[in-house]
């Protein structure tokens, strides 16, 4: 429900069109300041469920800026003053452009649990605005550099050897990168359509932002030109908070992020399914625009059954798909009763054919396809195996630490069996990305030169 102070809730309800079950069903508040406040709930405990409900509570409020809804309370709400307004309709300006609200000074109340969720409210308050886009409120092209000026938090990271300051730096930097991304993701939104870039959830267009980000900052060019420290000050638990003004090159983020793009849009699938499927999937998903290869990370599960009844056949048809660790990112089931053939020995491949021809049957997969292949991207990356020779590593204890450094990697667990230490990871680059920066970055702990990496197939590297 979104509440505005002095305006009764059954009105909004009427004049905005909604209900209590609608997108925005978790209270979103707007005070007579201006200030914005949403309460949202994330499932679990600790800092990534508070981190998750934080992103929601954004990603509600992005919404009600990008869908107008925001400005419609402004409007028929008579004590607000002028200076409140005209803060929303900039705000709302900036939402419907692309900006990532993230990069705003933001207060996060104290977490409280319900249940087996973690709620926080969020507040958004009048702020000088930094902005991504033109007086005009696009991308122009004529100019080189784009300023935006935004917010970071950090904290003391013993393992990668940041003071809270330098960590707090590297973040509001990753979020200026954001900032821009999200402003040239949505000019671009149409050449991007087809693929997993800006969807309707904010949530989404946030983790792809976040995503194209994390692999621009870890490119030894980079796009950030010059940043300007322009506030500092102490938070809790020995944090900072730093606000900068960050010049980014606009050329270098255009080609970059275009190229992260299409690696998104359009991963390497193996298909794993019986014949005749297996040919009808692989046609069809190269007709979707999607690279196949028979050692892809990513899997395409398919398992087709006959349900045969009175002479006729019909369709039960069940894709997964996961990763050769057995992640599962995506599910999705054809609707059987759509279409019944007369049973007989092409019943199956003629079902098929039929199934994979159907607009609605096509466009529930694709989506299917688009959301596992996001998730990916939220997860971090494909899980990536790399085998190290024993004899190679002079500090052992320091693997663990030293690969967590690697920009585009996380999650990273150490095993040994004696012979070879296993590190396997999340990586959100290329293979051949990771192979460089495993040989540059293990140098200070190896006893000898690594030898030259085998890349078994495209999840697994040994350093024999």
């Amino acid at each position: 429900m979104i509440k505005a102070f002095g305006v009764k809730p059954a009105l909004l309800s009427v004049m905005l069109g909604l209900t209590s079950t609608s997108a925005l069903a978790q209270d979103l508040n707007i005070l007579l300041s201006g200030e914005i406040q949403a309460d949202r709930c994330a499932y679990g405990r600790g800092a990534s469920a508070i981190e998750q409900a934080k992103t929601e509570a954004l990603s509600d409020i992005a919404r009600a800026l990008q869908s107008g809804k925001v400005l419609s309370i402004a409007d028929t709400y008579e004590e607000m003053d002028t200076t409140s307004t005209t803060w929303l309709q900039q705000l709302s300006d900036m939402a419907q452009s692309g900006y990532d609200l993230r990069g705003l000074k933001t207060n996060t109340s104290k977490p409280r649990l319900e249940g087996t969720d973690t709620c926080v409210t969020v507040s958004v308050a009048q702020q000088a605005l930094g902005t991504a886009t033109t007086d005009e409120g696009s991308w122009n092209d004529a100019q080189t550099t784009v300023s935006v000026t935004v917010v970071g938090e950090g904290w003391p990271d013993s393992q990668q050897g940041l003071s809270a300051r330098e960590a707090a730096e590297l973040d509001a930097l990753r979020r200026a990168i954001s900032q821009v991304v999200g402003v040239w993701l949505t000019e671009q939104r149409t050449q991007y359509s087809n693929t997993v870039s800006h969807t309707n959830d904010t949530s989404d267009n946030f983790a792809i932002n976040d995503f194209v980000a994390r692999q621009l900052q870890t490119k030894s060019s980079g796009v950030v030109k010059q940043w300007q420290l322009i506030d500092s000050k102490a938070i809790a638990n020995e944090g900072v908070e730093v606000t900068l003004r960050a010049d980014v090159e606009k050329q270098k983020l255009e080609i970059a992020t275009s190229h992260i793009m299409q690696q998104i849009g359009s991963p390497r699938v193996a298909v794993n399914a019986p014949a005749p499927l297996d040919s009808e999937l692989k046609r069809w998903l190269s007709s979707q625009g999607v690279e196949l290869s028979d050692n892809a990370n990513l899997i395409l599960n398919a398992k087709p059954r006959m349900i045969e009844r009175d002479g006729t056949a019909r369709l039960d048809l069940r894709v997964e798909v996961t990763d050769q660790a057995g992640n599962i990112y995506g599910e999705w089931q054809n609707d059987p009763t759509l279409i019944a053939l007369p049973n007989g020995q092409d019943a199956l491949y003629d079902l098929i054919d039929v199934h994979l021809s159907l607009d609605a049957q096509q466009q529930a997969l694709r989506q299917q396809l688009g959301d596992a292949f996001m998730r990916v991207v939220q997860e971090g990356g494909l899980v990536h195996d790399v085998y190290i020779n024993s004899r190679y590593l002079a500090k052992p204890e320091r693997l663990s630490s030293v690969i967590s450094t690697l920009g585009g990697a996380q999650d990273v667990s150490i095993s040994n069996d004696g012979k070879f230490y296993k590190a396997q990871l999340r990586f959100s680059g290329k293979t051949g990305d990771l192979v460089a920066a495993l040989q540059q970055s293990l140098q200070p702990i190896t006893a000898a030169e690594l030898p030259k990496a085998v890349i078994a197939n495209e999840f697994t590297i040994r350093f024999n």
